[in-house]
């Protein structure tokens, strides 16, 4: 007897996990549910038309629902019968500004990092597609846009609606350029009008050299007083040392940890700019790295792992929660370390004697400078010594 797939339901599609590969869950008759590591989940259609197997998206969850997903298959298996491609069918459900999004989102996936692909998709999941995303591109109009500006504006979240807004018209300009719609409806909004400017607030960071030296000792005395996750507590020691992004920090690898010439090596695919970078080790950081190695090194591919799985990071939240239990809310951050850094760093030019250029690359900062920048691509190991100079400088400050 064949084997009985048993149907999807609501609560299995929102219970289910992201893993480290894809993973498919059948609802039956070739309508299925992809989870992506990131945890983008969809919903897919595969059938065969002129003997060749093929595939067509049928919206992202939750904003397309499972009782939709398969409605939208039934009628795909209806095309068929009539002989018609549903991938090439123009009718509104497939020219959903969701399905049309999702084909613009496949193209910026060898133009993008991972990570900045992950937040767009998310962001569009979770502020736009609930509004337009089941609509026919067609049928959009700059008030519909407008309301999801309005939306986000309420929440004060005025950066992002900005990067919404111009992820919107990307959307509209890929449309138009293959057809879906004739006119990109988001070029006829005065944005300087549609969107409110807010003062701008930089990242919470520590500056003034008192309260430097007040934050190390309580990162020092943390793990004596804190329950925290042993990833916490040692992540939190090496972020002074190391500067990295948030991301590079909860994501750092044990394979991009050369223990040798002693320096992390961070490929182009997890970094901001999309370029590899080095970063030498001061002894401090090589000290706590090699402190939490017994904990992690042979569970997880990652040196600070969850404290729920081995198999994923810790999560995005977690440095900042420490930070605010060690007393310094609303002044630091864990995005912050990088603020403090580049702040001494520049400040103390005259004692370390490097150039602004070499605190700037330490950072992996791109040069704004474009004609500068095209004579500056060399390997990644380019001002290594010096680097490593003013890396071990700033960690002998700290201390």
């Amino acid at each position: 007897m064949p084997k009985m797939t048993t149907p999807l339901t609501d609560t299995a599609i929102r219970k289910a996990k992201a893993q480290d590969k894809v993973v498919k869950l059948s609802d039956g008759n070739n309508l299925y549910l992809v989870i992506r590591p990131n945890g983008t989940k969809f919903f897919r259609f595969d059938y065969r038309f002129a003997d060749k197997r093929q595939s067509i998206s049928l919206g992202t969850y939750p904003s397309t629902t499972l009782k939709e997903a398969r409605e939208k298959a039934i009628q795909a298996k209806e095309r068929l019968k009539d002989g018609i491609n549903p991938a090439l069918a123009k009718n509104p459900i497939l020219n959903s500004f969701e399905a049309i999004a999702e084909k613009w989102l496949n193209i910026m996936e060898s133009e993008w990092s991972a990570i900045t692909l992950a937040k767009t998709r998310s962001r569009l999941v979770q502020h736009v597609f609930p509004a337009i995303g089941n609509t026919d591109i067609k049928e959009i109009t700059r008030l519909d846009i407008l309301n999801i500006v309005g939306a986000m504006q309420q929440k004060e979240i005025f950066e992002l609606t900005s990067r919404i807004l111009n992820n919107i018209e990307r959307i509209y300009k890929y449309a138009v350029t293959y057809g879906y719609v004739e006119h990109n409806i988001v070029g006829d909004i005065d944005k300087r009008s549609a969107l409110k400017r807010k003062e701008v607030r930089h990242v919470a960071a520590l500056t003034n050299e008192k309260d430097i030296k007040s934050l190390m000792d309580d990162i020092k005395i943390f793990e004596r007083d804190s329950r925290a996750d042993i990833s916490t507590i040692f992540a939190l020691k090496l972020a002074p040392f190391v500067f990295l992004r948030p991301y590079n920090l909860r994501y750092l690898e044990w394979n991009e940890i050369n223990f040798e010439k002693e320096f992390l090596d961070i490929p182009a695919k997890k970094m901001k700019m999309k370029q590899d970078f080095i970063l030498p080790l001061s002894k401090q950081a090589l000290d706590v790295i090699n402190a939490i190695k017994p904990y992690s090194f042979e569970r997880s591919k990652y040196v600070f792992p969850s404290a729920i799985t081995s198999t994923k990071a810790m999560s995005e939240n977690t440095l900042n929660y420490a930070i605010i239990r060690m007393g310094w809310k609303d002044k630091m951050t864990s995005h912050g370390f990088r603020s403090m850094f580049s702040t001494i760093a520049h400040e103390k030019i005259s004692e370390h004697g490097f150039h602004s250029d070499i605190i700037e690359v330490c950072l992996a900062h791109a040069e704004q400078n474009k004609v500068k920048a095209a004579y500056n691509r060399t390997n990644k190991m380019k001002y290594f010594e010096e680097k490593k100079a003013l890396v071990q400088w700033w960690a002998d400050w700290l201390e």
